[in-house]
């Protein structure tokens, strides 16, 4: 059984990362459905770099394309974190910051084992989607129990100060 699994895992994790996403899209609020769209976006401009260039990643050395992808979506994931009226996007661009940290981390060391690199560029991907998946039911089940609130922070400088 693990071997099937560990053998078709990409497949598994595409198939979990489109309904996840597409739930959040369908019925999350703001944030969730932002979430969504940055790892749809992700994964599929993902696929379809490998579709064009193949399936090997460059481990001996940074894996541009996916050190550049890193750093957008950790951007990405960063701004929503910032003014998402949520604490979960806080995990999702901390771990982000991680897979980005890994290229950066790949560079300065030469001797980083491709092992270890790939661990901290690939893992983070896999705890996001579950963190996306349970911010998803956390809206869902504040939404059924007190109703409609604010999918997005005011800003603190909006806000006016006493004295």
């Amino acid at each position: 059984m693990l071997a099937l699994i560990l053998e078709h895992r990409f497949a598994i994790q595409f198939s979990a990362m489109l309904v996840i996403t597409l739930l959040a899209i369908w019925k999350g609020g703001g944030p969730e459905r932002v979430a969504g769209a940055i790892f749809l976006a992700m994964y599929l401009s993902d696929r379809l770099y490998h579709l064009v260039f193949g399936k090997a990643i460059n481990l001996g050395t940074v894996d541009l394309y996916h050190a550049g992808a890193d750093l957008v979506v950790a951007a990405a994931l960063i701004a929503l974190a910032l003014r998402a009226n949520r604490m979960y996007p806080l995990c999702l661009a901390g771990l982000q910051v991680i897979a980005f940290s890994a290229h950066l981390t790949r560079e300065m060391i030469p001797g980083m084992t491709p092992i270890a690199y790939a661990t901290l560029f690939i893992l983070p991907s896999y705890v996001q989607l579950p963190t996306l998946a349970l911010g998803l039911r956390a809206h869902r089940q504040r939404l059924r129990r007190f109703g409609p609130y604010r999918d997005w922070r005011i800003s603190s400088a909006s806000v006016p100060t006493a004295g």
